[in-house]
């Protein structure tokens, strides 16, 4: 879903537009935005990418649809922003929080790629970079189109380490430990974290999840089943999950795990990196967190695919595992994220909804859902809208400085609603719509900002 946030009628009951008030609350539901009149244009953009051996399509649909997302971003006001783009791969090997380390096993070897951003080829820049130079031009540090270099940046293979430490790679990139990712994150830019993942994370506290017998043939999928156990619990039933295999309700994060982390260490650390929590999205294409089913492999308790062939919308063959842990990340950003499905395999919808939720962070004038026309018997289109001006400030609440009036009432700073089919394409919406704010030529303060509510047609329930 993309960052705007939509949200019952009801809420808005006092707000001080009363044309809103006026309308029915079965007529639709509110689309809220919070548009800054100064955008800032700086984002970093992590990509984790899991290179474990059933991600080979998965990877190849990101490749060819990365342009989607960058189109999004092409297409705001004043065009690309300035990104940095860096890419890493779930692998730690065999390492964990505790500082011990597993005898290396197959591709899990030592501390795997310790979150290190990959480089376009060797001794290459560890990311992308692509700004605005000042003179009509950018600046970049890579040969041919961004599409072109990002495509060779992601190309991290099938041969890691099946054991995805998503989470705990994030942190590892991002808190200053590696001096190979200095200067990726820039201070006053947005940094946005991008999962392409097949199988739930399963970052360690402990080594020891790799104990067992190695020569046995179920050893692989008894280690696989232990980051299950130790990393998610459900309610519906209760019971371990070695007790009995069938569909489980209600699952969430193991808070009381001792060999895999807790998700809210990742929360904190990404929010810590901003003065302001907000400046951090998150995003993942990642396996549905339901349905959760506890099977058996001949005699081996295995977790069952919450997608398996044949089950996505277009009937392809994508298996993934429940991505509960990762959705649970993912949803304590609340307006900063979203999450889609890898089941079916093609990326190209997931990530235009992320490039829509990156656009919206930024500043996104355009609207996800049909506005209403409050007056249909009056010639034209009445747009039901209450728009802001508020001052932001760090540390302090907003200061609401007033309510803008329509642009047809000849007032200043003032509102309207116009056509963009060009800027807006990515929407779902016929025609296009955006807010426009007229100042007549006077700007804005740096810290001032627009919360906008308008109806809409869509008569479903709230978007979280």
């Amino acid at each position: 879903m993309q960052a705007t946030r939509l949200l019952w009628f009801a809420l808005l009951a006092g707000c001080p537009d009363r044309t809103i008030a006026t309308v029915p609350v079965d007529q639709g539901k509110v689309e809220v935005k919070d548009i800054p009149a100064n955008p800032r244009r700086e984002i970093d953009i992590l990509f984790v990418i899991d290179d474990s051996p059933s991600m080979k399509d998965e990877q190849d649909s990101l490749r060819a649809n990365f342009s989607r997302m960058i189109g999004v971003l092409d297409s705001i006001d004043g065009g690309r922003p300035d990104v940095q783009i860096g890419v890493i791969t779930p692998n730690l090997g065999a390492s964990a929080i505790d500082g011990t380390v597993a005898a290396p096993i197959g591709s899990c070897s030592m501390q795997g790629e310790a979150g290190a951003l990959r480089a376009q080829f060797p001794g290459g820049p560890r990311f992308l970079r692509d700004v605005d130079d000042g003179a009509g031009g950018r600046e970049v540090n890579y040969a041919g189109t961004l599409e072109e270099a990002f495509a060779a940046l992601a190309d991290v293979g099938i041969a890691g380490c099946g054991i995805e430490q998503h989470l705990e790679a994030t942190k590892r990139a991002t808190d200053g430990s590696n001096p190979a990712n200095a200067g990726f994150l820039r201070d006053g830019a947005y940094l946005a974290v991008i999962m392409i993942a097949d199988e739930d994370d399963c970052s360690l506290a402990k080594s020891t999840l790799f104990d067992g017998n190695r020569t046995d043939s179920t050893y692989g999928d008894r280690v696989n089943f232990r980051c299950t156990s130790q990393g998610v619990a459900c309610d519906s039933p209760a019971t371990d999950f070695e007790a009995a295999i069938g569909v489980r309700k209600d699952c969430h994060p193991r808070f009381e795990a001792t060999e895999l982390t807790q998700v809210d260490r990742y929360v904190e650390h990404l929010k810590s990196l901003k003065a302001n929590p907000l400046d951090v999205i998150v995003a993942g294409i990642v396996g549905d967190p339901e349905p959760f089913e506890i099977t058996k492999k001949g005699s081996t308790t295995v977790l069952k695919n919450s997608c398996l062939p044949g089950s996505g919308p277009g009937g392809t063959t994508q298996e993934a595992l429940p991505a509960v842990r990762t959705a649970d990340f993912l949803a304590q950003f609340l307006t900063r994220n979203t999450r889609t499905t890898i089941c079916d395999g093609d990326l190209s919808g997931g990530l235009v909804q992320i490039g829509g939720l990156l656009k919206d962070v930024i500043v996104d004038p355009c609207f996800d859902n049909q506005l209403v026309d409050a007056d249909p018997s009056t010639p034209g289109t009445q747009y039901d809208c209450s728009i802001t001006e508020v001052q932001r400030r760090a540390g302090q609440p907003d200061q609401e400085l007033g309510v803008l009036p329509p642009c047809e009432t000849g007032r200043f700073p003032c509102w309207r609603i116009e056509e963009d089919a060009e800027k807006c394409a990515y929407t779902n919406t016929d025609p296009h719509l955006k807010l426009v704010i007229d100042r007549d030529g006077v700007p804005a303060a740096a810290d001032i900002h627009y919360n906008a509510s308008c109806v809409t047609t869509n008569p479903s329930g709230p978007v979280l």
